[in-house]
């Protein structure tokens, strides 16, 4: 399987994932429950849509605004495009390595792309030093759920919008990489 093929099928399996949220979760952990309060006539439409959502009529709420995966410490670039890079499963050292020839390509871009780098890797440091933002997603042990699953399928639903490549995009060719940018899934 080559590059455009491998990250064709994991565009389309985040794709799969993020069509079908899992709702609870979602609203349960909804980031602007704790903003100013709204105008009345909005608070009204938000209370009827939960009272349609707890009677099973419609999907919870789910706030739909642009998920910013810019860092505080990187600069602000307002036409740039989020793009997620999927490391799951990657050692160390390998990933390292990617991520600096990736990074080296970034620069170049024209778009620019705020990386996103979901992986198992514990090397915060050195990925804050990229300017880059991290999803860490850890094998933990016990019952129920897995927590890694559940959180990939959010992750999924989360960057929806983003361009999402594969870590072996790391050694694409220059034309092989600019038809992954172009790629619409």
């Amino acid at each position: 399987m080559n590059i455009i093929e491998e990250t064709d099928t994991l565009r389309k399996t985040l794709a799969a994932w993020a069509k079908t949220p899992e709702w609870a979760l979602l609203s349960r952990y909804d980031l602007l429950r704790s903003k100013p309060s709204l105008p009345l006539r909005d608070r009204a439409l938000r209370f009827v849509k939960w009272l349609l959502a707890s009677a099973k009529l419609t999907s919870p709420h789910v706030t739909s605004y642009r998920w910013s995966s810019a860092l505080k410490h990187t600069p602000i670039m307002v036409e740039a495009r989020t793009l997620l890079i999927w490391a799951l499963g990657a050692e160390h050292d390998e990933l390292r390595q990617a991520c600096e020839i990736l990074s080296k390509r970034l620069r170049d871009c024209s778009p620019p792309l705020l990386p996103v780098l979901v992986t198992d890797v514990a090397d915060f440091a050195y990925f804050s030093r990229l300017g880059w933002l991290v999803e860490y997603l850890p094998e933990l042990s016990g019952g129920g759920q897995s927590y890694r699953a559940r959180k990939q399928h959010y992750l999924a639903w989360r960057y929806r919008d983003a361009l999402v490549v594969p870590i072996t995009a790391n050694s694409a060719s220059t034309s092989e990489w600019n038809v992954l940018l172009e790629i619409k899934t």
